[in-house]
């Protein structure tokens, strides 16, 4: 295990509201900017690296939104937003703030990412991964992969969570947080393997910069941000580093904003939840 740097918070970002629960997290490409989304209310705020407080980009409960969990920006600007157990996913146009779409998936949408011209989108209710395609225009839902055909246990709540593209798109490793699972999924085929991992991991939410995999590691009892490695075709993680995180924050996810680990406080575990709710900046510890 290589040697860390101590994860200290160099800067912290507010988010305003008294009961805003933030969860999800994702980049602009500009940068600079970023966006995070409110579990509870449905609020989008949008920050700026270099400002200290986020701003109010869509209010709670606009268009249904009354949930926000993981989000991404697609190739065309939209900024594709999960609602969690309402079965919608919305997209935003970045640059205007104008609902460009609402679909209704069913279940319980949790992550996004945007791979090869696609949005993946992972089901906490069942273990399905759905695709929906991102091109000029946005198209219908479809119940891409049903990961129980390779061996997820549906009774066992695998609860799927984070998703990234790896390859350049031509994979995806998808967390199943309820059984720690982690699973490699070719977009080509839509074939599903599980990763061989020698160590336990209940990611939450996930972020890649460079060759390692920052993970929001969570179980009942404790909060991690675990760093593991992959093998050159994906099929081996390695267990790169585990730090603990403050339990009363509950980070649910990293993004990665100007070379910077941004990780969400959720302060879901937190006996006494309040404002202000924050999300901390660290340098990355490998």
């Amino acid at each position: 295990m290589r040697p860390v740097r101590s994860g200290d918070v160099i800067n912290e970002y507010a988010l305003p509201g008294d009961a805003v629960f933030p969860e999800g997290i994702t980049e602009d490409p500009d940068g600079v900017t970023f966006y995070v989304s409110s579990a509870r209310q449905g609020t989008i705020f949008r920050c700026r690296s270099d400002r200290a407080e986020a701003e109010v980009w869509q209010p709670a409960g606009a268009e249904g939104r009354t949930r926000a969990l993981g989000m991404a920006v697609d190739g065309h600007g939209r900024l594709l937003v999960c609602g969690w157990e309402t079965g919608f996913l919305f997209a935003y146009d970045t640059a205007t703030g104008e609902l460009l779409a609402r679909l209704h998936f069913g279940g319980k949408l949790n992550d996004v990412c945007v791979a090869g011209g696609y949005a993946y989108v992972t089901d906490s209710g069942h273990p399905t991964v759905w695709r929906i395609a991102a091109g000029e225009r946005i198209g219908e839902p479809e119940a891409w992969l049903d990961l129980t055909a390779y061996g997820e246990d549906a009774d066992a709540n695998p609860f799927l969570n984070g998703i990234i593209p790896v390859a350049g798109g031509e994979y995806l490793l998808v967390a199943a947080q309820g059984t720690g699972n982690l699973w490699r999924i070719s977009t080509t085929t839509a074939q599903a393997e599980p990763v061989d991992m020698s160590f336990t991991l209940y990611a939450d939410g996930m972020v890649r910069a460079g060759d390692v995999v920052y993970a929001c590691d969570n179980d009942d009892d404790n909060f991690y941000l675990t760093a593991f490695t992959l093998d050159a075709d994906f099929r081996k993680a390695e267990l790169a580093g585990r730090w603990a995180r403050p339990f009363d924050e509950t980070p649910t996810t990293a993004g990665l904003v100007g070379g910077r680990l941004l990780l969400v406080n959720s302060q879901f575990a937190n006996a006494s939840p309040g404002a202000p709710f924050t999300v901390s900046a660290i340098e990355p510890p490998l």
